[in-house]
């Protein structure tokens, strides 16, 4: 054995032979040591599991140098257990976790070869692999400590003159590497930081959330000097021995491990102090109760420090080290470096975290919060805004003298006035910068800082004395000084439009650079957007301007200052003024309403040119083609490329144009759509290359068989000389001509084509799929790893008997299963047939419910459960990645590997499927049940996490838990191979003690990251708990994963998100249909837009991510509580934040399914979450520095296709309101003839009425009519390029015929409203939003009680549910407009009364929508 350093280790067999000598003198002087025996049992006992593990269960036992690497990693992480007291679990979990990721890599590094087509060599395979991961999974790591090397206070050596001591521990070294002959030392370093990393990593709990403090810890822990434990942390070990052992007394019934102890627990109850009060115990359901701050329910006050402050703290070298203090006062970086990890157990930590050292971003509930993330967008439309104004003004009277109109008397002089926006933005911006700046990152107060500031307000301030300058002199000076004017307000919007930000507090990482051809057409889009826009609106603005001159309004732009004066005091003047500014800020407000939806109809443009890109800009073939007839050929070359081949065989025989593999393939593919009961036999026969598949049933277990040999194994010599293979090619595959096609889609129906909708999209989806460019799949059995996460809290997860249907139900109400048999009619007898021909005694009873036995019921519970949003649907379909796997092994599995060995190849290996079920400790009966169907029934891939709980126990205070919390948590895993308790729960398998209650968050952010560290492999893909999956789309996987793939160590390829569409199948009923187009849209086209132009960002479901980096940036969400409500798009804002090669990419050759939500008040509840998230999300420091740092299009980009789209929904919904009160205004103070001791009338002008309903068509005729197309456009380009322009035709007119205008009215009145509440009051809360059917109807104002006449027994309706949001304007708007018709702005309008059609029908639509909308979408 050789350590770290060279020094000599005793061998294993050693201390074995030295301990059973020390028991043997013990029995020969005849005293029984049972210490001594104990010791020799237990003393290399994990050693032993671990490297069992390794060689027992992994498939990477099989490559060259295997026992070596075994041996030397396993003690490696025995020797960290024992030196800094690891949790055994936890050391069991991470050494699984980091063989995982070391298969992973092996099969990412032997596919470098596949793609050169070179022959895999496997013998330095583990060597290279564990290079590789070395460098992606500490590539935050090393950066980080570089920074801090670099620094010089630190006092942190270089990583080679370093020495990683890691207190001394001794392992067993690696085999010798095949090349370079320091390779040695390097490797050991290697392997060494990589479990100390995990190790930190694995127990870190809600410190996970701040990947640079485990950088932190791990980097003390590899430069910890040499002690014993008890040294190490500072204490006696148990018992008085000055051994350091870790022993437990026997009266303590449980003890923290001491690293979690001693140097996780400090920080969590820092951070748990900062927000929380206690956490108590629900004496009726024992679950636990949090209880915030005072005064922080609704929101965490801006200068209570978060997770990211925390970090950031960790970021900064020099704030590093002057800020970490030990309970004496002093630094921890005044102690040597060898023994500050043991110096950790005296950091105060409350006082090194506090918010007024560690704040450096203030969350403000205020515009100034929103002001300074998006005050480039308020620019660019101030700026297009006044020149707009400015250039459909025309010059004012010319007066004699000196005297000037405010606003200047020629045109230059008046657009010398844009150059005031330049001091104005930066005057604002700098006091919003300076308010959402935390204490930490506001600048010293020195000389160095005085000067900064008068220098750059110098700077800022200077078209200001340009201006001043101009209207100041004469005609001689004045094109010199026009001339300078122009060039410094030029140079100043320059830099605050197009300069990103560079201050190192705003930009912690290097950005990823961008190709300059997208920046082109980034740059090219937004031109186009922000051009058309400027186009209407100066027409817009001439029309206000001719309104105002008719009018005859006094201007004071166009009026000197003596002028000014003198009116000042007139009452008309002061009328005047008021309505002048109401006419342009109404203007500016509309003109501010218009912009996203001009982005939203651009996005539908572009979105599908850039799929016509993706296509080889092929626009008549892909209109014409039969894409399905071409499956088996592309599915042959682009998915299963080992097996395929075009040309014809050695007799000359022209060759089937698929691989050999595909019928078998395509078979299964129908085979699951038959126990799926998506078609029957007969059906499935013709879709079946297997001519004899239309007279047999499918069942579960037939599913899991290998594939047909017939189709993937060679022909035997005798098939060979009787001649070629025959298949039967079904007749969908038969090619189509553009007419056939044409004739089935619009007249004819194909009796060959699936009648069933899903089945027909399927098929659909799968050759829209193909037909798109894709990475080349990876080969088995070198498939890199993926796990696919699941958050779970109370969703249903199996369907009940009694929610299906109950005997003697209330009268007229339908069964829920006599609904799902009349929807799924044909599936239902499908179902039916299968499970009669399976079961002679299913009673062929139809819809008489209560004919069926206990154990038909649960068949049928099955099926509907498939037909549902339940946990159930989500985990078989996502197991399904299991299957396809192993049908990718078998079709063109590369069998010279000695990975692709019967015995070793394991597909759950390369794919785990892990539900987080939070709640699990508290399930009932019926949901352990369904748990343990779920283990029973699918595949042993299947993994649950869960928390447990249990009291703190007398060791409570020595192990640092919280006073204030009752209880320790544990993280728990669970699979079908675990004993059964007597309640039928499960024993875990590994049990690792968090530092506290692990819920801060919002609970999915935080039920997420307990769950992490059980993840396996390289990739992630987070799943929400109402989604599905189809087994021919998980056949896509390994292309997928493609998408990642790196061609040398270190490629910033490999930093990814990959994001894929979904299938919406929850299209029932007219709100159910409305959200699902919404959802279609946004997944699809506006997606792959936001890609193209750079700003998508993470939405959960159902992007692929590298797991490895996402674990550098604290995981796959955030957990802040309120503040990261919408959790998932920061996991993309961070990842963008942190640049260094990071991208985001939108594939659509793969699908999975999604159900949303049905009913009217869950439809608008989610929106409601996310319109409050939203409010939460434009304060954070996450929006704020990208909307410094990236450049304009981008951020523009970044800011409509997020926070814009709910903002934009907001001054839609109030424009007509401020419309109305304008016009209202205008009518009422015209000129009657009657007060003209007061006024004085123009005579033979048109009326006020007239003139405003001249406006008004122009001014808002076009408004909500955008906002009615933009919902539906990106829908019906996206329907028509799937599908055909009849289904799109038919779908749009079928939404405008049920009302989709109302609905979208009414949510855009919702959305406007919570997420400016948001910001004003705060409360956003996670709202569990209903994924069932909307069978029940919501009462008026609540449920009546029988007979006792207005009594009410449940208060709760749909009046109160919407009376403040929305009846009460929709009540002021509809009194508005009648006070308008009485003021006859509608008999006054003379000639121009036909130009009110179209307002008053705006108004209508809007009126009837806030009042009425509710109750015509009842039931909900």
């Amino acid at each position: 054995e050789k350590p770290k350093g060279g020094k000599a280790a005793p061998s294993a067999a050693g201390t074995l032979l030295s301990g059973i000598a020390s028991a043997l003198r013990g029995v020969a002087d005849g005293v029984a040591d049972s210490k001594a025996w104990s010791s020799i049992v237990g003393a290399d006992a994990l050693k032993t599991d671990l490297q069992d593990m390794w060689l027992r269960s992994s498939s990477l036992r099989v490559l060259p140098g295997a026992s070596g690497f075994a041996e030397s990693s396993a003690s490696l992480f025995d020797a960290l257990q024992k030196t800094f007291d690891f949790q055994i679990d936890s050391v069991k979990n991470q050494f699984e976790h980091l063989m995982s990721l070391w298969r992973s890599q092996c099969a990412m590094v032997a596919d470098r070869s596949v793609d050169a087509n070179l022959p895999v060599d496997e013998t330095n395979l583990l060597e290279e692999a564990i290079g590789d991961v070395h460098a992606d999974l500490l590539d935050g790591f090393l950066h980080w400590r570089k920074r801090l090397q670099e620094y010089g206070p630190a006092d942190v050596l270089s990583r080679a003159d370093d020495g990683r001591n890691l207190g001394g521990i001794r392992w067993v070294a690696p085999p010798p590497p095949a090349l370079a002959s320091d390779g040695d030392e390097s490797l050991s370093m290697q392997l060494a930081e990589i479990a100390a990393y995990l190790l930190v990593w694995g127990e870190g709990g809600n410190v996970r959330f701040m990947p640079e403090v485990i950088y932190f810890i791990t980097e003390l822990a590899l430069s910890s000097d040499t002690m014993s434990l008890a040294d190490l942390y500072q204490r006696q070990a148990p018992g008085g021995s000055e051994s350091g052992e870790c022993a437990l007394d026997e009266a303590t019934p449980f003890k923290s491990s001491l690293f979690l102890s001693k140097v996780i627990r400090p920080i969590y109850n820092a951070i748990f102090e900062e927000w929380y009060d206690f956490v108590d115990v629900d004496g009726g359901n024992q679950r636990d109760k949090k209880k915030l701050h005072a005064d922080y329910e609704n929101y965490l006050p801006p200068d209570v420090a978060n997770y990211d402050d925390w970090n950031e703290l960790f970021c900064d070298p020099e704030r590093l080290v002057q800020g970490l203090l030990l309970s004496d006062g002093s630094r921890l970086f005044e102690q040597p470096r060898g023994q500050r990890f043991a110096a950790l157990v005296r950091v105060d930590w409350r006082a090194s975290l506090q918010p007024a050292t560690t704040k450096t971003h203030r969350e403000m509930h205020s515009l100034w919060g929103v002001f300074g993330s998006t005050h480039r967008v308020w620019l660019v439309h101030a700026l297009l805004f006044v020149v707009g104004v400015i250039a459909v003004v025309r010059d004012p009277i010319a007066r004699s003298g000196r005297a000037q109109p405010l606003g200047g008397q020629t045109l230059g002089e008046r657009f010398a006035v844009v150059g005031l926006l330049v001091p104005l933005h930066a005057l604002l911006w700098s006091f919003a910068l300076w308010q959402a700046r935390g204490i930490a990152a506001r600048p010293h107060r020195s000389c160095g800082w005085a000067f900064q500031t008068l220098a750059s307000t110098i700077c800022w301030a200077a078209p200001l004395a340009t201006y001043a300058a101009l209207r100041s002199s004469t005609e001689t000076d004045r094109s010199l000084l026009l001339l300078v004017h122009f060039g410094l307000t030029a140079v100043g919007l320059f830099f605050q439009l197009f300069v990103p930000s560079e201050d190192s507090r705003d930009k912690l990482w290097p950005t990823t650079s961008v190709d300059w051809r997208e920046k082109f057409v980034r740059y090219v889009f937004w031109f186009v957007v922000l051009g058309v826009k400027f186009l209407l609106g100066t027409y817009i603005f001439q029309a206000v301007w001719e309104a105002m001159v008719e009018l005859d309004i006094a201007m004071p732009g166009r009026q000197t200052h003596w002028e000014v004066l003198q009116l000042l005091h007139s009452p008309t003047w002061g009328a005047n003024i008021l309505l002048w500014i109401l006419l342009w800020c109404t203007t500016f407000f509309l003109f501010l309403s218009d912009t996203q939806l001009w982005f939203t109809i651009a996005c539908a443009f572009m979105g599908l040119g850039t799929m016509l890109v993706q296509r080889g800009c092929k626009c008549l073939t892909f209109a014409l083609e039969d894409a399905v007839a071409k499956i088996p050929a592309r599915f042959s070359e682009k998915v299963l490329p080992s097996q395929y081949a075009k040309d014809g065989d050695k007799n000359g025989a022209v060759a089937a144009p698929f691989s050999p593999a595909f019928p078998a393939l395509w078979d299964r593919i129908v085979e699951y759509m038959r126990y799926e009961d998506k078609i029957d036999n007969q059906l499935m026969g013709d879709l079946s290359f297997d001519a004899g598949a239309a007279g047999r049933h499918v069942y579960w277990d037939e599913l899991s068989q290998p594939l047909g040999n017939r189709y993937v194994a060679s022909a035997t010599p005798a098939e060979e000389a009787h001649g070629p293979r025959r298949v039967k090619v079904p007749d969908i595959f038969r090619e189509k001509n553009p007419l056939e096609m044409a004739a089935r889609q619009m007249c004819v129906p194909d009796p060959n084509w699936p009648q069933n909708a899903d089945v027909q999209w399927r098929i659909i989806a799968l050759a829209r799929g193909l037909g798109l460019p894709m990475p080349r799949p990876f080969r088995a059995p070198y498939m890199p790893g993926i796990t696919v996460l699941i958050p779970h809290y109370g969703e249903s997860i199996l369907m009940m008997t009694k929610e299906l249907f109950q005997d003697g139900g209330r009268k007229g109400e339908l069964p829920l299963m006599h609904w799902l048999k009349h929807t799924y009619e044909s599936e239902y007898a499908a179902f039916t047939s299968r499970m009669q021909a399976r079961s002679e005694g299913w009673p062929v009873a139809g819809s008489d419910w209560g004919e069926y036995t206990k154990a038909q019921w649960d068949k049928m519970n099955s099926w509907a459960s498939m037909r549902m949003q339940t946990l159930w649907r989500t985990v078989a379909g996502m197991c399904l990645y299991h299957p396809a796997l192993q049908c990718h092994f078998e079709a063109q599995a590369d069998r010279s590997s000695s990975l692709a060995r019967p015995d070793v190849w394991d597909p759950s290996e390369c794919f785990r499927c892990l539900v987080s079920m939070q709640m699990y400790k508290f399930f009932d009966q019926t949901q352990i049940d369904h748990t343990n169907q779920m283990f029973e029934k699918l595949p042993d891939c299947l993994k649950v996490a869960f928390i447990d709980c249990q009291g703190k126990g007398r060791a409570a205070d020595a192990d640092d838990v919280h006073p204030r919390q009752r209880r320790r948590y544990f993280s728990c895993l669970i699979d079908k191979t675990c004993d059964a308790l007597p309640d039928r729960s499960r024993v875990p398998k590994l049990r690792i003690e968090l530092p506290g209650y692990p819920i801060l968050g919002d609970g999915k952010g935080d039920n997420q990251n307990h769950a992490i560290p059980f993840m396996r492999g390289h990739f992630a893909q987070c799943i929400d708990a109402n989604q599905g999956a189809y087994f021919e789309q998980m056949l896509f996987l390994p292309c997928a994963l493609g998408e990642f793939r790196s061609r040398y160590r270190g490629d910033p390829q490999a930093k990814r998100i990959v994001g894929f569409p979904e299938h919406i199948t929850s299209d029932i009923g007219s709100i159910g249909d409305f959200a699902a187009s919404a959802e279609v849209a946004f997944g699809t086209i506006l997606q792959r837009t936001y890609a193209a132009l750079g700003a998508r960002m993470h939405y959960g479901h159902p992007d692929i991510m590298n797991k490895v980096f996402m674990m550098q940036q604290g995981g796959v969400s955030k957990a802040t509580k309120t503040l990261n409500l919408s959790e998932d798009i920061f996991a993309g804002m961070d990842f963008t934040l942190r640049g260094q090669g990071r991208t985001i990419h939108h594939q659509e050759y793969f699908h999975l399914a999604k159900g949303r939500d049905l009913g009217f008040n869950t439809v608008l509840g989610f929106f409601s979450k996310l319109a409050s998230g939203t409010g939460e999300q434009v304060i954070t420091r996450q929006a704020f520095r990208l909307g410094q740092i990236l450049p304009l299009p981008e951020a523009l980009t970044f800011y409509y296709a997020h926070v814009g789209y709910y903002f934009t929904q907001y001054l839609v919904s109030m424009s007509l309101p401020l419309l109305a009160f304008v016009w209202l205004l205008v009518v009422s103070s015209d000129c009657e003839g009657s007060f003209d001791a007061f006024l004085s009338c123009s005579v033979g002008g048109r009326s006020a009425a007239e003139i405003m309903a001249g406006l008004l068509g122009i001014w808002f005729s076009w408004l909500l009519l955008l906002f009615l197309v933009a919902s539906s456009l990106p829908l019906f380009v996206e329907v028509w390029s799937e599908r055909s322009f009849k289904t799109a035709a038919l779908r749009f007119v079928k939404q405008i015929c049920t009302l989709s205008p109302l609905l979208f009215i009414f949510q855009g009145k919702i959305i406007g409203h919570y997420v400016t509440n948001e910001l004003r009051y705060g409360g956003a809360t996670y709202v569990s939003t209903g994924r069932g059917l909307p069978t029940e109807r919501r009462p008026f104002v609540g449920e009546a009680h029988g007979g006792k006449g207005f009594k009410l027994k449940k208060v709760g309706g749909l009046y109160l549910d919407y009376a403040a949001i929305a009846y009460y304007d929709g009540a002021m708007l509809l009194v508005g407009t009648l006070l308008i018709a009485f003021s006859g702005g509608v008999s006054g309008a003379g000639a121009a009364r036909g130009q009110l059609n179209w307002i008053f029908f705006s108004l209508g639509l809007t009126i009837i929508s806030w009042l009425f909308a509710p109750f015509i979408f009842n039931p909900y």
